[in-house]
This record gives C-alpha cells, structure tokens and sequence, in this order.
C-alpha cells in the first residue's frame, strides 16, 4: 500500500504510523510532500479543515503532476476552536482520499485551553514559543507539541493527530459495518 501525506513535519509521518498500526496495515510505504496549507501557522475554527482540504488538494496535485501511484492521500492539520459553549480546545482534522477520490474527514479529541492561552492565539502569537521559552527545548511544535506539555507527555502530538488519521480512515476500512448499520437504520425508519 502507497501513502502520500501533505506535510514534511515528522510528528505527522509518526501520527499516520500510529493509526496504521492500531488498523493492523503491515506492508506499506508513506512519502511525505511539502504541501501548504495555505492558512495561518496557527489555524483557528473553520480555519483548521480548511487547511486540511488545501493540503489534500495541493497533495492530488504533485500526485498527478509526477504520475505517482498511491492507495491513499492523507492531509492534517492541527488548530484551536470553540465548542458550542464557547470552550477552546486544541483539535487535529485530518482528510484521507483513495485513489477512487472517495474522502472521509476526520477528527481527534479535544484538549481544553484557557482563554487567556486562546486569546494569545487570536493576537497572532505562538503557544509553542512560550512553552520552548519556559522549558527551554526549541522545536516543541515537532516533538510533543502544546498537547504534550499540557498533559505532561501522556498525550503526545504525534498521538493525538493519530485520532483524526484514525477516523478519516475507519470509514474506509470498515465500510461494510457503515454499510450494514445504514441498511439496518433505513429498514427501521421506513417503518
């Protein structure tokens, strides 16, 4: 199986391993492509999946362009948003297509931020530099990035972006479960 992901960042390579993993895919090649996301470093709500989408598009692009044979295209892209109730939390989506450009999104849990962090974000700053700043380790964003640090290493980045790769990819994997459920839901309603 051939796997083109949209970002060069090693953490998300590591994130697309995990959840290969956890699906049982043994015999696979991933090649990673430097692909923009065209949206801000720091992507906030609708901001966040619309990154993923320009990353997966741009990622078709190459594909085309050199003639590369793949299975699956993978684009993610990590942000902040507000629920319902106006609660931040950082988030991962993730956009897997096959070569059939069947696509499915995908979404990680949420680790809660505070709104003093939220509106440091909105004014354009960085977290990750305020965490290198206060543990004194360069490149957080690559390694366990601010879900590591607030959650002192138990969720890293690279697993918490697997969540999102996870549920982009379940659809696909388990399709005929999505299939029967349907069946099942459409008998019932019809009645």
């Amino acid at each position: 199986m051939i796997i083109l992901i949209g970002s060069n960042n090693p953490s998300k390579k590591r994130a697309l391993a995990i959840a290969l993993m956890k699906l049982n895919f043994c015999n696979y090649e991933i090649f990673s492509y430097d692909v923009p996301s065209g949206v801000s470093s720091k992507p906030i709500g609708y901001e966040i999946i619309r990154g993923a989408e320009n990353r997966n598009l741009g990622l078709k692009e190459i594909a085309m362009k050199e003639k590369l044979d793949y299975d699956y295209l993978v684009s993610i892209e990590g942000g902040f948003t507000l629920d319902e109730n106006g609660q931040a939390f950082i988030v991962t989506y993730c956009i897997s297509e096959n070569q059939f450009g069947e696509k499915y999104t995908g979404k990680s849990l949420g680790v809660g931020i505070t709104d003093i962090m939220y509106n440091y974000l909105k004014s354009g700053q960085s977290l990750n530099k305020v965490i290198e700043e206060m543990t004194n380790k360069s490149n957080y964003k690559q390694s366990l990035g601010i879900v590591g640090y607030l959650t002192n290493g138990i969720i890293q980045r690279d697993t918490f972006d697997s969540f999102a790769v996870l549920s982009s990819l379940i659809p696909f994997v388990y399709s005929e479960r999505r299939e029967a459920l349907d069946r099942k839901v459409r008998s019932k309603s019809d009645k």
